[in-house]
């Protein structure tokens, strides 16, 4: 197989969140480091030109990419297209923190060929993007929004944050109301997840951060699912939502991730998966630097995929879309039947109401009840590698549905 989703990691930031446990580091304390990365990031790429398609998905994520200079970032993009063969109506996206760029900023972007923005909004109330420790105010991410669009951009993507530490149902309410003001074409939703790498996550282990409970964020979110719906939007995963239009304004990028298709990612701590291997980027920024501008291909934590794992991703990631697995392309991309592999598994989720087969289009898909609680769900499709060994090992029994390994 052959990649057609490139991710590039920029992990430079204004500051870090108290919630983030990205591999990003403050710009202004790596300064000579930041000036030497997209040379390293340009090798990289290099090396993995003979393995892609004709890519339809380019994704600029962080870290806050618009911490460098624009003419860093349209200088990358037209290295790509001189490395790669770009499909001509390919889905580019920046993601953008509101308080990094302007206008002319922007409009940089999208005469290099940006035309997807991703802001990290999470929130219009100053209390709390304050306790998140955003670098920007609900005002910048007013501005930014008007001067996306007078840059040009008219697919617009608003990321919002839910379940935070005191938040209420009145708080989503107006974050939620305030974003529909500024007519984005797409919203992400994001519950607060805690890791011990973040400052939040450290307060949290400590017993010093009280966060949301289970049956609260439930409600919160489905709260927004009936919000989001009633104002124009069409949810397609889980907590993404895109506005009805003729235009298709669903994330192509995160979509090919749902859908397990190969990927590379490139850049500090970037995850690749390609060829039923599955690798990281070593997470040292000067160790990344260096192996690069040796001609040294970065180190990576890599691991050959057993089908069992494969099969899992495939449900747990394409399960979160609301379209849900089509059976028959796993089918002709593993040489494995699902309802065969998981058959077991299913029946007891048939019977919780959690999980439907639709005949008429082949697919498995989360109920409503499954959809809030996927986490649950999920795991039900985990299997160990003796199980794996063990379907391997069954003898064929003909026709195009057989499992083979």
């Amino acid at each position: 197989m052959a990649f057609k989703s490139l991710y590039v990691h920029w992990p430079f930031c204004l500051q870090r969140c108290n919630y983030c446990d990205f591999l990003s580091h403050n710009i202004f304390e790596v300064q000579e480091q930041a000036a030497a990365y997209p040379q390293a990031l340009r090798q990289e790429l290099r090396m993995y030109r003979a393995y892609a398609d004709e890519l339809v998905s380019i994704y600029f994520g962080g870290g806050t990419p618009t911490v460098m200079p624009a003419e860093e970032l349209c200088s990358l993009l037209d290295f790509i297209r001189q490395t790669y063969a770009v499909r001509a109506d390919a889905e580019i996206t920046v993601e953008c923190n509101p308080a990094t760029a302007d206008e002319a900023y922007l409009r940089q972007l999208r005469q290099a060929g940006f035309n997807r923005l991703s802001l990290g909004a999470q929130s219009f109330q100053p209390a709390e993007l304050q306790r998140l420790g955003r670098a920007h105010s609900a005002a910048d991410i007013v501005l930014a929004v008007a001067e996306a669009r007078a840059a040009g951009f008219d697919n617009l993507s608003l990321d919002l944050m839910y379940a935070l530490p005191g938040q209420t149902m009145a708080d989503l309410e107006f974050n939620l109301r305030t974003a529909m003001r500024l007519q984005p074409e797409h919203i992400s939703l994001y519950s607060l997840q805690l890791d011990n790498d973040s400052p939040w996550g450290r307060q949290y282990a400590k017993g010093l951060l009280l966060v949301a409970d289970e049956d609260l964020e439930a409600d919160m979110l489905l709260y927004a699912w009936q919000f989001l719906q009633e104002h124009g939007f069409v949810q397609y995963e889980i907590a993404n939502f895109a506005q009805k239009d003729q235009r298709d304004f669903r994330s192509r990028h995160n979509r090919m991730y749902w859908q397990r298709e190969d990927y590379l990612g490139v850049g500090l701590g970037a995850s690749s998966c390609l060829f039923l291997r599955r690798w990281q980027n070593v997470g040292g920024l000067s160790a990344y630097i260096n192996s690069l501008l040796n001609l040294h291909r970065p180190p990576v934590e890599e691991e050959e995929l057993t089908m069992a794992q494969c099969m899992s991703e495939v449900m747990f990631m394409g399960l979160r879309q609301t379209a849900g697995v089509d059976i028959y392309p796993v089918i002709e991309r593993f040489r494995v039947d699902p309802l065969r592999f998981y058959a077991n598994e299913l029946p007891p989720l048939y019977a919780a109401g959690l999980l439907e087969y639709l005949e008429d289009a082949h697919s498995l898909r989360l109920t409503q009840k499954g959809l809030v609680l996927a986490n649950q769900v999920f795991m039900a499709f985990i299997k160990d590698e003796m199980e794996d060994i063990q379907l391997c090992q069954q003898p064929k029994a003909g026709g195009a549905a057989d499992i083979e390994i």
